[in-house]
């Protein structure tokens, strides 16, 4: 996709990408406030659907696609019943990493872009890339094990990486941060791409060590 500004002028890459974060934090802030208040009721929906559609040209990003997808097919009678509107509440906290605001807990990765359904992990002469902050220990030990396994390291995403591994301690950012990256990169492949790429969390990723 070529994004052109208005003057008619290609827009580089390095200003592509921050205005890409800017409308992912919008739409989170979008998020936030109107789920502020614990409910969601149609006429928020709708206008959430509507801001998603006038920014078309970010629906196959994460978290956009996931929001678009689910809204259109709530809407799509043009009404939201109660069980959709609280489905949608728990899709926007878990885009948000969100937590209860009244427990001082250390907030867990979202698990939206996890495979569904999980699938088994095979660690020997397999790749993996891991990214986040991880409860069992440090990223160079878990890094370690996946060595002393048989398996293979990626610092980075390639199209023949067969497990991207999410670190049990999420981050409230963790879409901008430079292991969303490596999310969104991740959710591109196994996607787009199909190239047999699972992604998996710590805890998931632990039952097969």
């Amino acid at each position: 996709m070529q994004y052109i500004d208005d003057q008619g002028q290609p827009i580089i890459k390095f200003n592509i990408d921050a205005m890409t974060d800017r409308n992912i934090d919008e739409l989170l802030g979008i998020c936030k406030g109107i789920t502020f208040d614990g409910i969601i009721n149609e006429l928020e929906a709708k206008y959430l659907l509507k801001w998603i559609d006038d920014h078309r040209e970010y629906v196959n990003i994460y978290p956009f696609n996931v929001l678009y997808n689910r809204l259109k097919e709530m809407l799509q009678d043009d009404i939201l019943d109660d069980q959709e509107a609280a489905e949608l509440i728990e899709i926007i906290k878990n885009l948000n990493g969100d937590k209860n605001k009244h427990q001082n807990t250390i907030q867990g990765s979202t698990t939206l872009p996890l495979n569904d359904p999980l699938p088994d992990i095979i660690i020997p002469d397999n790749s993996f890339v891991f990214t986040g902050i991880f409860t069992i220990g440090a990223r160079k030990q878990c890094e370690e094990i996946i060595c002393d396994l048989g398996g293979i390291m990626h610092k980075s995403m390639k199209n023949d990486t067969n497990y991207l591994v999410i670190g049990g301690i999420g981050s409230e950012q963790w879409a901008h941060s430079s292991f969303g990256r490596k999310i969104e990169k991740a959710i591109f492949l196994r996607d787009q791409k199909q190239t047999g790429l699972s992604i998996v969390s710590e805890q998931h990723w632990i039952k097969f060590l």
